[in-house]
């Protein structure tokens, strides 16, 4: 994880400690700020250090992933309650590294919202291909790495769910890298795994391609996948 990420999230995380102090705490709360930190500080030992993931079976690796990614959301939550909105990103944005090792150690994925929400702002954040080619490698490993419970929602009743929403993601950072092959990769993931969403994505794609920073086979490649798809209703 980089010093930026671990000094932002360092200081967000006290700043929901020192109001979670101040606001007179119930006796009953048993999840509170100060156990969420202590529990994520141990994660972030455990990811920092290779020889000791290195001895970890996959399934260990899942727990420990699942545990850090349960602290940040509840953490986040916690944030969100205690009038400090501002500091959820910085909670968050650790989420993605992860993810990350998660992917790379061979776990599963199980909670994806945060991991969501930190790729999406990391993606806005980023303009040069160059850049957001290994946010677009990463948005796919999340997506092979997510454990069945995390692939949730349907179409009609869960428009927001974070297993839809990592997709199109997916598929607007390949867009917008313009690299052929990455774009068919992106696109195919989107129309396998969510076939309901592939019109209104790529009508709403072809729109955003007719903008001049995107090149023409840009436009091409996504008025034919708007047609395969169109041409089926």
């Amino acid at each position: 994880m980089s010093s930026g990420i671990q000094r932002a999230f360092d200081a967000a995380a006290g700043s929901v400690v020192e109001a979670f102090r101040h606001a007179n705490p119930a006796p009953e709360e048993e999840v509170t700020p100060p156990l969420l930190v202590e529990a994520l500080s141990q994660c972030f030992e455990i990811c920092a250090d290779p020889g000791t993931a290195g001895a970890l079976t996959p399934e260990e690796i899942t727990e420990i992933g699942t545990q850090a990614l349960d602290c940040i959301y509840d953490l986040s939550l916690w944030a969100y309650q205690l009038g400090l909105a501002g500091a959820q990103p910085a909670i968050e944005d650790p989420a993605l590294e992860f993810a990350q090792w998660i992917a790379q150690q061979g776990g599963e994925i199980r909670l994806l919202e945060p991991v969501v929400n930190a790729l999406a702002r990391r993606a806005n954040a980023l303009h040069a291909p160059d850049a957001l080619t290994p946010l677009y490698v990463l948005a796919h490993d999340i997506i092979d790495h997510a454990a069945p419970q995390a692939r949730d929602g349907s179409p009609a009743s869960a428009p927001d769910a974070p297993w839809r929403i990592l997709h199109f993601n997916c598929a607007i950072i390949a867009t917008r890298i313009q690299h052929p092959e990455l774009m068919d990769a992106a696109y195919d993931l989107l129309e396998r795994n969510l076939p309901h969403d592939c019109a209104a994505f790529f009508a709403e794609g072809m729109r955003e391609a007719e903008k001049q920073v995107y090149e023409p086979h840009v436009r091409a490649m996504m008025q034919q996948r708007l047609a395969k798809w169109t041409a089926r209703h």
